[in-house]
């Protein structure tokens, strides 16, 4: 294949590098915000705002909506819970399940992280689509992407 035939991606305008570049760059904002609010790491915020959201979910739930692994989620739950920013209940009726849910500290936590992002990152959105428009628009590529 010689230069001319071969397909070429300008990366540029290939927006499924720009929205690896985007995902980055919130990534590393909300570690910074997450750090300078709370000293949080981003796996535990992840599992904090996933508790806060949703009181009640468990361990399996949380590494379900989340992309972390679920020696990374355990290992998160079990920090915060040391922290005092989330406890954990057993269930009654399988001692191998138990219930997470944030503590006043943690729901504090949360409300005041969680302030700060919306307030830096959900002001704008593309060519003044909604917020929401523009996540459902984001939640239909990747579903797209995952029946490939």
């Amino acid at each position: 294949m010689n230069k001319e035939q071969m397909p070429l991606i300008t990366l540029d305008d290939f927006w499924p590098y720009q929205a690896v570049v985007l995902a980055d760059q919130i990534s590393r904002h909300t570690l910074s915000v997450v750090k300078a609010e709370a000293g949080l790491n981003l796996s535990q915020w992840r599992v904090l705002a996933a508790v806060a959201e949703q009181p009640g979910r468990t361990a399996a739930d949380v590494t379900a909506i989340t992309p972390m692994d679920k020696t990374i989620v355990s290992r998160a739950v079990s920090s915060l819970i040391e922290e005092g920013l989330i406890s954990k209940i057993s269930d009654v009726n399988d001692k191998r399940r138990s219930s997470l849910s944030t503590t006043q500290s943690g729901q504090d936590i949360y409300t005041r992280v969680a302030a700060r992002l919306n307030a830096t990152l959900m002001g704008d959105t593309p060519r003044d689509a909604s917020p929401q428009e523009f996540t459902l628009m984001l939640k239909a590529y990747s579903e797209k992407l995952r029946t490939l």
